[in-house]
Parts: structure tokens; sequence; C-alpha cells
């Protein structure tokens, strides 16, 4: 009986040591992100992104294996207060999403509890996150009255008088930013705040008065909105944010794409020797063009891999590498972080001209 005993005790601290073992020889990765329901093809384009870039690494990294534990949050803030509350219940220490300025909000909030545990977003651009000395990093430039600056400098070129924003009342954080560029603005006021989830007719309706407009829609959203106007003889002047500036605008909007505004920060070489390999690499892989989205999953997640293989794997380690090193390089651009883990950068003022998005240089 007393060697039965010994046994299972050997049998226990072999089965803990095992364990422990495998336990240090992998690392859990948290990747939140909207996967489904609104603004899903957001979230679909990061998540290929960061999948390529782990991918290409075999998730494997010192030895250590790579798990990325995905949660979708559905753009629903009691989903995602749960997908957060599961990954700090697992003791998950590094947490990539959200994709929307909301989203992030909300798992923020719940993260300066757990000032362990880091939250890295791609695309969250409030500035409801700037100037914090905190756990959150991010790759989006924010929505600044100061990044922004060519938007009020647009509306003056064009003398508009009857301003209209249209946008995600859901999506708060992402929207009041750039009615604030308008608000600071002595000479520049908007007449009002439409609910982009009202049906087109009643949006017409609202904006017949209107001189300029300013909205701030995904791409799809944007092309939509843009045809229904365009072939009901409303040819305001449009100006999307950066969200809308991509491909999909343009296949869906049709000719009426050309002559619509956007305000983004988003720049790719595409002569680049390094971006030419990675976009031939995710065909390759996906058998679809790359986009800005993908990008920047790629990009955030680019980040990640260096400051782990460098040997830092605490939440700790990590922020103080990219807060330290300050500037990456990837695909031909350069990322700059502040001191708050934010990134400054000028947006530029783009235009569809000949079904082509291209930059327009203004002399203001």
């Amino acid at each position: 009986m007393r060697n039965k005993i010994i046994i299972v005790f050997l049998v226990c601290i072999l089965f803990i040591t095992c364990s422990k073992q495998v336990e240090e020889k992998s690392m859990k990765i948290g990747v939140v992100l909207g996967l489904t329901g609104k603004y899903s093809h957001l979230g679909l384009s990061l998540k290929d992104g960061i999948i390529l870039a782990f991918d290409e690494i075999d998730y494997t990294i010192n030895g250590k294996k790579i798990d990325l534990i995905f949660k979708d949050d559905q753009q629903n803030d009691e989903i995602n207060t749960k997908a957060i509350n599961q990954l700090i219940a697992d003791d998950i220490k590094i947490i990539l999403g959200n994709a929307t300025s909301s989203m992030s909000k909300i798992s923020y909030n719940i993260l300066l509890e757990h000032p362990d545990t880091l939250l890295f977003s791609p695309s969250a651009s409030s500035t409801y996150f700037s100037g914090k000395k905190d756990n959150f990093l991010r790759i989006q430039p924010a929505n600044s009255v100061d990044n922004l600056c060519n938007l009020p400098k647009l509306l003056k070129k064009y003398k508009a008088k009857h301003i209209y924003f249209i946008g995600d009342t859901k999506n708060k954080e992402y929207l009041k930013d750039f009615i604030k560029i308008v608000d600071v603005s002595d000479d520049i006021k908007y007449e009002a705040i439409i609910d982009g989830h009202l049906p087109y007719d009643v949006i017409l309706e609202k904006v017949k008065d209107a001189d300029f407009i300013v909205a701030i829609h995904n791409s799809l959203d944007a092309a939509n909105l843009t045809q229904y106007l365009r072939t009901h003889n409303n040819n305001t002047p449009i100006i999307f944010s950066g969200w809308a500036k991509t491909d999909q605008f343009l296949e869906h909007a049709g000719k009426w794409a050309n002559g619509i505004y956007f305000i983004s920060s988003d720049r790719v070489n595409e002569k680049d020797s390094s971006y030419e390999k990675f976009a031939k690499k995710f065909y390759s892989f996906y058998k679809k063009e790359v986009n800005k989205q993908n990008i920047k999953g790629y990009k955030l997640a680019q980040i990640i891999i260096e400051a782990l293989k460098k040997g830092h794997y605490s939440t700790d380690e990590i922020k103080k590498y990219i807060l330290t090193k300050k500037k990456f390089h990837f695909l031909g651009d350069e990322l700059f972080f502040d001191e708050y883990g934010d990134m400054k950068r000028t947006f530029y003022i783009f235009q569809v001209i000949d079904n082509k998005i291209k930059k327009v240089n203004y002399k203001w």
C-alpha cells in the first residue's frame, strides 16, 4: 500500500513538472476583433494580416509555441466584455484588439483594473486614448485636431456653410473626433449629425440643403450611400474617413465614386521591394489582393513578434521595448511611437479621379 502511494505521488509530480514545461514552452496571445456582424470586413481583414505574420514564423519564437486565442466581439458591448474577461481569467497578458474605437474603449476600461495586461490595437483612432500612460498601444494615428488639420482646410476651400455629418452613432468615439475638428474652428459650423443607420431615403431628405457632407463609414456603407445619393441627383461634395478608402469602395460605388474625397493617414509604398514581396506572399497565401487592413494586422503582429524574439515576454518588457525603440520600419513605411504609445501622422486628402484613389496636393 505504501509503495502504491509513493508511485501515485511520483506520477503526480511528473505530471505537474511536464505541465509546467509545456506551459513554459508555449505562450498564448489573445486577439479580439469583430469577426461577424457589423464591421466584420474590417475585423476579418486585420485577422488575415495577423495570421500571415505568425504563420511566417511557424507560430514559434525562441522555442516557444505561440497560440493565438481568437475572440469575436461582434461589435457588441456585452459580448466584448465577456470576451475580455475570459482572456483575463485565462491569464492571457497580450491582447491584440479591438478593431473599432467603441469596442477598444470597453476593453481599455476593463483592463485599467489589470495593468499587467497589454492591449495593442491595429485600428482604434479615437483621441479618448491619447496622451495617457497606460498599457494601451496602437499603430493607428488618432483623429486629433492636429492630425486632421487638412479637413477644415478642405471645407474652407469649398466655402462650406451647411455641413452635415453622417455616421454610426453606436461608434461614438470615432464619430465625435471628426465633429470636434469643426467645433474648434470659429468660422466652420455644422448643421446636424445624422445617424448612418437611417434609411437612405431619409438621409437624402435630411441632407437636401447640405453644401458639404462629412461621412464616417466603412467602405461598403460608404459606397452604398454614395451610389444612392448620386442616383437621386444629390451631387453634394462628400468626404469619407480613411476607413472607407479601399478598393472595395471603388468596386461597389462604380462610376459614382469619382469626385469623392477621403481623409486618411494610410500610406502604402507599392514600389518598395519588401512591400512587393509581402503582397505576393499574401496573394499566394489567401488568393486575393492585399488591402490596407491586412497590412495593419500584419504590422501589428510583426511588432509583437520582434519584441518576443528579443526575449521580452512580460507586458512591461514588451511595452518598454516598443516605446524605447520608437521607430519601426515595415513594408516601406515608418511607424513612430511617442511616449504614450500613440502615433502622430498627418492625415492627407485623397480623391477618386478616373476611378482611382489619388492623393491631392492642394496649396491651401
